[in-house]
Parts: C-alpha cells; structure tokens; sequence
C-alpha cells in the first residue's frame, strides 16, 4: 500500500483532507492512504450485517456504526474505517471517531483479504474492549469470527451456508444467522 501523501501529517491536517476531498483515507502515524471502492455484494454484506446488528441490540447500551465512521487505534496512531462496528459498554465516541468497539466486521475482498487477516487484525487486538472480530467473505456463504479468550489469545471458528449463524454470546442473546447477512446477495 502506497501512501497518497508523502509528508506526515497532523490529526487536524488529516482531518481537514477528508473534509475537503471526495476520497476517504486511512491514517497511520502522519502517512494517508487512499482507500478503494466496493462492490454491491460487499455493500449489501455490511447494511445487512448492521441492520442485524442494530435489531439484536436494540434494547442494550450500544450503537452500530458503518463504514462512515473512523475507529481511532492510539497504540498505533491509526485511523481506519471498519466496515461495521459495535460499540458497547467500554465504547468511547468522539466527533469525528470512535475507540474501543467490542465487535469490529470486515467484509473481504480480493484486494483486502490479506490484510484484514494480516496487520489490520494484529492492530485491532490492541483493542481491550475488542472481544469479536468477524471477517465476512462476500464470494461465498463463509464466515470467520475471531473470538478474545479469558486467559488472552485468540479462537477462531468458522460457519459457512445458509443454515449457519454465529454466535456472539458475550453481546448478543441470539445468533445472527448467515442467510440475513447474505440477504439478497447473489
């Protein structure tokens, strides 16, 4: 990844461009980073995943956020778009951000699977609030949730179908079934 401006910039610097530009970026440490546009299966994958989100937790102290919404990482001076979050409890909101989600969703792509796997997800583990991490392909009916264990590290578990639902038993009472998440994706 190229960054899209080559000296470093400020918080307030960084926050100025995006008002002023049509581009989103990501922000690590003063460099920016042009983010790319998604396709309708992702955008579809991302509102279902917050309308069910938003449903489950309707009478809980929460708010779901879209991509719309930065998540500010300060242990590595990171802003970053998620493509839906949950912020909980432990959640704090600012203005412009939010910090310490206890569920983050990334819908994966081609272009960001790697990433999202890779580095992103090592940067979201030093959320303390972070309990769940679930990565949403958009080619297939597939589903990786990342579950923060007690004594620390981290369990996978995977579902895949239209039967299949995921169970976040922390924050939620009931499981968000795939086939609402995949609704009306082809």
């Amino acid at each position: 990844m190229e960054p899209a401006v080559h000296s470093r910039l400020s918080h307030d610097d960084y926050f100025r461009l995006e008002e002023h530009d049509d581009q989103r970026y990501e922000y690590l440490a003063g460099e920016v980073f042009a983010m790319a546009g998604g396709s309708e299966r992702h955008a579809l994958i991302s509102m279902n995943t917050g309308a069910a989100l938003v449903n489950a937790t309707r009478h809980r102290p929460c708010r779901v956020y879209g991509a719309d919404m930065k998540l500010y990482l300060a242990a590595h001076d990171q802003f970053c778009y998620p493509d839906v979050m949950l912020l909980c409890e432990l959640g704090r909101r600012h203005e412009r951000y939010v910090e310490a989600p206890s569920l983050i969703v990334e819908v994966l792509s081609p272009t960001t699977a790697s990433y999202d796997r890779g580095a992103k997800f090592e940067h979201y583990r030093c959320i303390d609030a972070l309990q769940y991490y679930l990565l949403l392909d958009q080619d297939r009916l597939h589903a990786e949730l990342f579950e923060r264990l007690p004594e620390g590290g981290w369990k996978l578990t995977e579902a895949s179908g239209l039967e299949a639902e995921i169970h976040l038993p922390r924050l939620l009472q009931s499981p968000l079934p795939l086939a609402e998440l995949y609704r009306q994706v082809d």
